[in-house]
């Protein structure tokens, strides 16, 4: 009889790497961009808000391949998608490192976005289920507890190194680390998740939506249209707390601080989940995590240092907490032969959000800081009502629910 406890460790040895692979794909194709986009943007003489759009565009790309993506993940493994993304990324900042025009910029976006559609959560979430779907809950939450600090860690890494080096230096070292965990996934996808379509003679299980039944198509428009809004919010923000505690304080190096501490508290949020989330159904702490998104935000308006932080850190707990309930959740419904496509359908709406969000909280904030926070706290209402729906449905995946 096989060692049952031996196998189970086996197979969680890529959770660990596969966390890594997340605090360099988010921090050196997403969070990079909140300290590099004014250095670019002044070396290409143009306005930052001609990167932001860039971002924009990069974000938008990978929405558009996210059903693509989520085919793939299916048909030939997660893992070995996610080191093929990584690879790509790496050669989107060689080309931004060395452009001396707006339209190499563009050009970079879509290899960036091409890399962050088959490197980062998604991909990620879909490897977790594809190893061991009983544990997908445990092993997501893993993931994202390594992520939960790829804002910190790029932040408080990439300006020494700016200020020690250069723009082209800078960027060059990220897409070096880029390439350097593609190859270590490479190496990774030989020994876990090979491809399911070998293990159901030649290719994937069907997968459309004319075969989906009701609770199904329900789940996967409710969780397309909560996770859109939400992400959207997160985008919108993420990229721009910099700014706004610099305008608050008047210091930059304060800015800095402060915009890193939700970070290390996404990561409070998923030990939270990891150590208690398992007693409740995931729906319920996920509606319980949209509570602290809208009272973070208006804490942030707040003129002093002290709620500026608890801010941060209530911001850093909800959101942590809803990554792992939208990649778990979605498990509840669909199993993992299917996850992969699954995702990438619910992943398309929200990569449109992720998209616009750059942008669209670039053009409100120069319009006012009041009207961008209260059309924020709006959006995320909206999210949070949408995503209680699915307490309503009864979820059909048993595997998960083991």
């Amino acid at each position: 009889m096989p060692d049952t406890k031996s196998h189970d460790a086996q197979r969680s040895v890529p959770i660990h790497s596969l966390g890594i692979s997340q605090i360099i794909s988010y921090g050196l194709m997403f969070y990079v961009f909140a300290q590099l986009k004014t250095p670019l943007a002044e070396k290409l003489g143009v306005a930052e808000s001609d990167i932001l759009l860039a971002i924009s565009g990069a974000l938008l790309w990978q929405a558009i391949l996210a059903p693509i993506v989520g085919g793939w993940c299916d048909r030939f493994g997660a893992l070995y998608v996610m080191s093929c993304g990584l690879m790509i990324g790496a050669i989107g900042l060689g080309v931004l490192a060395f452009a001396d025009h707006l339209a190499m910029v563009w050009v970079s976006m879509v290899f960036i976005g091409t890399g962050y559609a088959m490197a980062t959560y998604e991909a990620a979430f879909t490897v977790a289920v594809q190893i061991n779907e009983r544990q997908s809950r445990r092993n997501i939450s893993f993931i994202t507890f390594y992520g939960g600090v790829a804002s910190s860690v790029t932040w408080l890494t990439v300006a020494p190194l700016y200020l020690n080096t250069d723009l082209t230096t800078t960027i060059l070292v990220a897409a070096i680390i880029l390439l350097l965990m593609g190859v270590r996934l490479v190496c990774l996808s030989r020994n876990y998740t090979p491809p399911l379509a070998q293990r159901q003679g030649g290719k994937p299980a069907a997968f459309h939506w004319s075969i989906l039944n009701r609770t199904e198509r329900i789940a996967i428009l409710v969780l397309a249209s909560s996770s859109s809004l939400e992400y959207l919010v997160f985008t919108s923000t993420t990229l721009l707390w910099i700014n706004w505690f610099h305008l608050q304080f008047n210091d930059l190096g304060l800015a800095v601080m402060l915009a890193s501490i939700y970070g290390p508290f996404q990561v409070v949020g998923r030990v939270l989940e990891m150590r208690y989330g398992h007693r409740f159904d995931a729906r319920i702490t996920g509606a319980l995590a949209y509570c602290c998104l809208p009272l973070a935000l208006y804490l942030a308006q707040i003129e002093s240092v002290s709620v500026a932080m608890v801010s941060m850190a209530i911001f850093g707990i909800g959101h942590g907490i809803l990554t792992v309930t939208f990649g778990f959740v979605t498990n509840l419904f669909f199993r993992a032969e299917v996850y992969g496509r699954a995702k990438g359908w619910i992943v398309f709406p929200r990569g449109l959000g992720t998209a616009l969000g750059p942008s669209i909280g670039g053009l409100l904030y120069l319009w006012g800081a009041g009207s961008f926070f209260a059309l924020m706290i709006s959006l995320l209402v909206v999210s949070g009502l949408s995503f209680l729906s699915l307490l309503a449905l009864t979820p059909g995946n048993r595997h998960a629910l083991d």
